[in-house]
C-alpha cells in the first residue's frame, strides 16, 4: 500500500476517529500529532479528553500563569507551561540513592567471594588444615587484619571491580562484543608468544570456573567489566557472556 494513501483514520486509536473525523467533516480546524509509542498515545489521548470534559483551555491557562509569573503572553507561553508539567512528571520518579565507590566496591568483593565459595562447593573439600589465627579467604583476612595472599591468576578476581577503569582496556577495547570482533581484536594485539601462552591458560581457568557459577553470577560479571570500563551499551549485542569473560582476561593480562 503507498503510504501517501493510507486513511487517516487508520492512524487513530481506540475510537477516536469518530470524534476527530466528525470535526474535520464540519470543516474545523484539526491538527493530527503522530506518536511511535501505545502509551504515549493513550495518555496523551486521556490527558485531551480530561481537559475538555473540564473545559479546561490551553491557551487561556498559559497566558493566565505567564502574567502572574510577570512574562509576557506570547505564543511561547504554552510551551513554558508544558515544561513545567513535564518538570512536575520527573518528580514523581521514585529517587534512586547513587551508591558511593567504597559501597560499590565492597558489595562486588562480597559478590566475588560468594561466587567463590559456591563454586568450591561444587568441588571435593581441601584435605589442608588452616593455621589457628590464619583466615584462609581475602574477605575474612580483610575482616581479620591479615594482608593479602599473593596468589597467581585467579579466575574469581574478574567478579570484583577494580578502583578505577583500565586505561589500556578504555582506549583498546573490542567494537563489539562477539566472537568475530573478539578473534579480530585478539588477532590485532600481536600478543608475544609467552603471553600468548600465558593468555590460553588463562582463557581455559576461566572457562571451567565458570561453567561451575549459578546464573545471579551474570550481573556481577556486567557490573565489573563495566567498572573496568566496557561500554554498557556493548552488553545488547554480546554473543555470550564468555565473550565479555575472554575480553576482561586480556584487559588484566595487558595491565599486568
Amino acid at each position: 500500500m503507498d503510504p501517501l494513501q493510507v486513511p487517516l483514520w487508520k492512524f487513530l486509536c481506540q475510537g477516536l476517529h469518530n470524534t476527530w473525523l466528525r470535526r474535520i467533516a464540519y470543516g474545523r480546524e484539526t491538527f493530527v500529532l503522530p506518536f511511535d509509542n501505545i502509551g504515549t498515545t493513550v495518555f496523551i489521548a486521556e490527558l485531551v479528553a480530561q481537559l475538555r470534559t473540564r473545559n479546561v483551555d490551553l491557551d487561556k491557562l498559559a497566558a493566565f500563569k505567564s502574567r502572574a509569573a510577570g512574562q509576557f503572553v506570547n505564543l511561547e507561553a504554552t510551551q513554558h507551561m508544558a515544561k513545567e508539567v513535564a518538570q512536575l512528571m520527573q518528580s514523581w520518579l521514585p529517587s534512586q540513592p547513587a551508591a558511593d565507590n567504597a559501597s560499590q566496591q565492597r558489595i562486588l568483593e562480597l559478590e566475588a567471594e560468594l561466587a567463590k565459595v559456591k563454586s568450591e562447593n561444587t568441588q571435593a573439600p581441601p584435605t589442608t588444615t588452616e593455621t589457628p589465627g590464619t583466615a584462609s579467604t581475602p574477605i575474612a583476612r580483610a575482616l581479620q587484619g591479615q594482608p593479602s595472599a599473593s596468589t597467581s591468576f585467579g579466575p574469581s578476581c574478574l567478579l570484583v571491580s577494580p578502583g578505577s577503569v583500565n586505561p589500556w582496556f578504555v582506549e583498546n577495547q573490542p567494537s563489539s562484543l562477539t566472537e568475530t570482533q573478539y578473534k579480530k581484536w585478539l588477532k590485532d594485539l600481536k600478543l608475544p608468544p609467552h603471553k600468548q601462552e600465558t593468555l590460553e591458560k588463562q582463557l581455559e581457568k576461566v572457562a571451567t570456573w565458570w561453567n561451575n557459577q549459578h546464573d545471579d553470577a551474570v550481573k556481577t560479571i556486567q557490573r565489573a567489566s563495566v567498572a573496568m570500563g566496557i561500554d554498557p551499551c556493548k552488553h545488547k549485542n554480546a554473543s555470550t557472556d564468555g565473550i565479555v569473560l575472554k575480553v576482561m582476561t586480556v584487559a588484566m593480562l595487558m595491565n599486568s
